[in-house]
């Protein structure tokens, strides 16, 4: 099993990209979830749950439809538990989020 900690919508240099758009954060939150995987030896196809945390005052709907085909997986979908929470512990963060991927052999 593979377990990535809460992932922000930030750059290289933990910048908050894009201030105020939760859809933007979420594709770049996922980047980051797809780099840590890769750097163990998976891919986001391997990941069996997500939780997603975000803000009270975020767009869910625009973030989750920006990021929910990379989510899903063929065959057997992957759990997505998502709660909107009072704030994140990044300043500017509208969202984190997490990801556990199964992998044989790694």
């Amino acid at each position: 099993m593979i377990y990535i900690g809460g992932q922000n919508g930030v750059d290289a240099t933990g910048k908050v990209v894009a201030d105020d758009d939760a859809a933007a954060q979420a594709v770049r939150a996922v980047d980051n979830v797809e780099i840590a995987l890769r750097a163990a030896g998976a891919t986001l196809a391997d990941v069996v749950a997500w939780t997603v945390l975000i803000a009270a005052d975020a767009d869910i709907a625009a973030a989750y439809g920006a990021i929910a085909p990379r989510l899903a997986r063929a065959g057997a979908p992957p759990l997505v538990t998502a709660a909107r929470v009072a704030g994140l512990a990044v300043p500017g963060a509208l969202l984190e989020i997490s990801a556990m991927a199964a992998v044989m052999n790694v």
